[in-house]
């Protein structure tokens, strides 16, 4: 059986999908830890799994959603598509006050949050990011600004084929249950999420 050119070639598509959820969807976060933890990120069937568990979980509490971003964009070279996802990933990760759990290549690191500050500015977001890297030789999706869009966005993802997913990345703000993303913060460190028209 002959492979599907697309997955041949060194054309690859590189992919940011970023909702904001309202702090109400208290369990999310709690729920991404176990995903991450329990995930084979080694495998491409692993990396796969995780992707379909965080699409059908943010699905299942889409009533949350308040915000999204998307960045689809397609490279001519596998090293070419390394550089711009590292690129987005570290972006990303400086947003954080604190990286407490992470699992890469079947390597999991947990370290204890800072302890909570007592500003008194209530907790108000959950931004989750996905970052993916697939086979496709064109973007996934365009522009994403309503509700209908980032459920379709998601049931995409559900439905990718295994061979085409290379490389995934699950990162979601804020990570400890002490920690929170205030109005303030999401404001400042998350200026270009779009708020999603109902």
């Amino acid at each position: 059986m002959t492979q599907n050119n697309e997955r041949d070639n060194d054309i690859v598509t590189v992919t940011k999908l970023q909702i904001a959820l309202n702090a109400q969807a208290s369990s999310v976060p709690a729920e991404l830890s176990k995903l991450s933890l329990s995930a084979d990120t080694e495998t491409p069937e692993g990396l796969w799994e995780i992707l379909q568990n965080t699409s059908q979980l943010l699905l299942k509490n889409s009533e949350y959603w308040t915000h999204v971003l998307t960045n689809s964009q397609t490279v001519a070279s596998r090293q070419e598509a390394e550089t711009v996802f590292e690129r987005i990933s570290v972006n990303e990760r400086s947003k954080f006050s604190t990286e407490t759990l992470s699992n890469v290549d079947g390597e999991i690191t947990q370290r204890q949050p800072e302890p909570a500050d007592k500003d008194g500015e209530s907790a108000a977001y959950i931004v989750v990011t996905l970052l993916i890297g697939t086979a496709d030789d064109q973007p996934l999706f365009g522009e994403i600004k309503s509700a209908e869009a980032v459920k379709e966005a998601l049931e995409q993802l559900l439905s990718m084929r295994t061979d085409y997913l290379m490389v995934f990345e699950l990162l979601w703000s804020p990570q400890a249950e002490t920690d929170k993303l205030t109005q303030q913060q999401m404001a400042l460190q998350y200026a270009d999420m779009i708020q999603i028209a109902e």
